[in-house]
């Protein structure tokens, strides 16, 4: 995390913007992210813009929920992963005017296809530069759509790939497994692993799946194989 914030803020050149003569129009930004270190980093980055002002914080999808509708933002930035609800979940009740942009330490080709279909404007790794944040918040409130470059190319060359083909060899026997109906023990056992490595496993194979549970990962096995 440390590392992530020093190469987030190293070297980060944001110039005011010049590209608005008299008076300015500013974008009103609210953060949703249960980790206030990043809210913070944000709010200080976007807070260098001249047209860009942060009007709201918030912690939780709850929170966002009961406070969101006080405030006149015009994008939400929202993590995806939050302890009391998906990011993905909050979406689907944002107001509708409102451009938001998902941001998430996963950029898995079917969670980013996800989050375009429930009606996001933009997706953005914890590993963007601050220059494309302020880009995306520019975007996505002219109407525009902003996908990070990596992003743009994984879903132009893999769209019609078999999502199960992200998986690791270790990560395709254990969903295998799994589907046939063994427990976290019983596949340690037969592939010499540790619990806890299997869960390791099998937790990554289902955040690159975007599915929730064993009979999630049946059904998607199924639908590809």
């Amino acid at each position: 995390m440390r590392k992530f914030y020093r190469t987030f803020f190293q070297n980060a050149t944001i110039r005011r913007s010049k590209a608005y003569p008299g008076e300015i129009t500013m974008i009103k930004v609210a953060l949703i992210d249960d980790h206030v270190i990043v809210r913070s980093g944000f709010a200080q980055l976007l807070s260098l813009e001249e047209d860009i002002e942060v009007v709201g914080e918030f912690g939780s999808a709850k929170e966002t929920r009961q406070n969101l509708p006080r405030i006149k933002a015009d994008v939400c930035i929202i993590d995806i992963s939050m302890p009391d609800e998906s990011g993905l979940d909050l979406l689907k009740s944002i107001p509708s005017g409102i451009h938001c942009i998902m941001l998430s330490v996963n950029d898995s080709e079917m969670i980013v296809k996800k989050a375009l279909e429930l009606g996001a404007k933009g997706y953005l790794s914890k590993r963007c530069s601050p220059e494309e944040l302020v880009q995306a918040v520019r975007t996505v409130y002219t109407g525009g759509v902003y996908l990070m470059p990596e992003l743009t190319v994984k879903l132009v060359t893999n769209k019609n790939n078999n999502p199960i083909q992200q998986l690791t060899k270790r990560e395709l026997e254990i969903c295998e497994l799994l589907i046939r109906g063994l427990g976290a023990k019983e596949i340690g056992e037969q592939l010499g692993l540790s619990f806890k490595t299997v869960h390791a496993h099998r937790a990554n194979a289902m955040s690159k799946l975007d599915v929730k549970n064993n009979v999630e990962l049946a059904n998607l096995f199924h639908q590809y194989s």
